[in-house]
């Protein structure tokens, strides 16, 4: 068959790979001049990082594979990397058990239930009964207010701004699981995310896979009820027997033919949040903690993550931090310039750190999209449209069908593997 593949992000690199390895002609078509979407790189300073942070987790066994595909198995790491908190204008640890228990700021009887809930949640499997409850009043149920004011609400505020209060909890239970079965391991590949995109397109152009940087698709053809090519601006139709969309779920709903008004709509449902992610170059390290949570009034920002503290990067002399901020497109903070993030993000980061001036900053970058996470409300399982069009030879792809799971490299990379076997079948 001839498929065309819409974005070139993890989830559209990965079904490429695995559909040219069952035999069949491959073209990957896409907006941006680089490849990768949400794990693209760029030289910052003289060394290649992502615009958006990534870690890994020993469970990811999606990207493993593509690893062991790529012949990358040798650049995984992994290590025991630390948590913080930053709560009230004072720093403590957050890692252990011990940590827990003498974390001043809820009740002694809260930080037992939460150490327990930790527990269950990690061994916990079914999680369906989860989606018809709201994250907040669960958790408030669970672990007590004090414990939700304190810990809960700055990390779901971290992840989905505005709308933390309508996420659902089995979203949340998922958070938990993934991080629990990790014992504190977390893991990067050396070299980088540039060395598996390096990888992944050295591969596919000696397989013969075509990638259209620059060429965005401005409709999907259809005949007679099924998928018959793709359309652009400035360049031929591309006709095939197969089109699979990685893009964002509303952005896909601009491109279908006539007649899918109705599918449109339904996909049109799903809302996302953006991220403005500052990232820092600095020559003294924040902290010593890979994850370090903030809850202080006086900070713009719920958290903080020193990438360097998880990947060294030990033939370097500097340290790196993301400073993330999840917020819709229409507000002030996503539509700030440049400068005024990185201004008001520096200023926090100095109050966290007093020690850190001006002179230990030595660079400074701002990514954002508006596309950052699909918002995954009480409710979602009955929003999620099927990953099999009602439009003949489409299937989806996008970090919708990854709930509860969190968005993660490695939930794309197995579900573009699936997908690639669905259509093989």
């Amino acid at each position: 068959m001839r498929v065309g593949i819409i974005g070139a992000g993890i989830a559209g690199l990965s079904t490429a790979l695995a559909l040219r390895k069952a035999g069949h002609e491959v073209d990957l078509f896409q907006r941006e001049a680089d490849l990768g979407g949400l794990i693209a790189t760029f030289d910052f300073d003289g060394i290649d990082i992502e615009h958006f942070y990534h870690f890994l987790c020993t469970t990811d066994i999606g990207y493993f594979r593509l690893c062991q595909e790529l012949r990358l198995s040798e650049h995984l790491r992994f290590k025991k990397a630390s948590t913080g908190f930053y709560y009230a204008g004072k720093p403590y640890n957050f890692f252990t058990p011990l940590d827990l228990l003498l974390f001043p700021g809820i009740p002694f009887a809260q930080r037992i239930r939460l150490g327990l809930f930790a527990l269950e949640a990690r061994s916990r499997k079914e999680w369906v009964q989860l989606d018809e409850l709201t994250a907040k009043p669960w958790l408030i149920d669970r672990l007590g207010e004090q414990a939700y004011k304190v810990i809960w609400e700055p990390l779901l505020e971290l992840k989905f701004g505005d709308f933390h209060d309508k996420i659902s909890a089995a979203w949340v239970w998922h958070r938990i699981h993934r991080v629990a079965k990790c014992k504190g391991r977390m893991g990067y590949l050396n070299g980088g995310t540039k060395r598996l995109l390096d990888g992944l397109r050295e591969r596919l152009a000696e397989d013969g896979v075509r990638v259209h940087a620059e060429q965005p698709v401005t409709q999907i053809l259809a005949e007679d009820g099924h998928v018959s090519g793709l359309r652009f601006d400035g360049h031929e139709n591309y006709h095939c027997d197969r089109v699979v969309s990685t893009v964002p779920l509303t952005v896909l709903s601009k491109l279908l033919p006539a007649g899918y008004e109705e599918y449109a709509a339904q996909l049109d449902r799903i809302d996302y949040i953006g991220v403005v992610c500052v990232s820092f170059k600095l020559k003294k390290a924040v902290s010593k903690h890979f994850w370090y949570n903030v809850h202080d009034e006086r900070i713009p920002f719920n958290g903080i993550i020193e990438y360097t503290n998880l990947n060294p990067m030990e033939e370097h002399d500097f340290h790196i931090v993301y400073v993330p901020y999840y917020v819709a497109t229409d507000t002030a903070r996503y539509k700030m310039t440049d400068d005024e993030a990185v201004k008001e993000s520096w200023e926090g980061i100095k109050r966290m750190n007093p020690k850190l001036t001006d002179d230990d900053l030595l660079a400074s970058h701002v990514a954002r999209t508006p596309y950052a996470q699909a918002i995954c409300p009480t409710g979602f399982l009955k929003m999620m449209p099927d990953h099999k069009a009602p439009l003949e030879g489409l299937r989806l792809l996008d970090s919708t069908f990854l709930y509860p799971e969190d968005r993660t490299q490695s939930g794309h990379i197995l579900k573009a593997f699936e997908c690639a076997k669905h259509i093989e079948e």
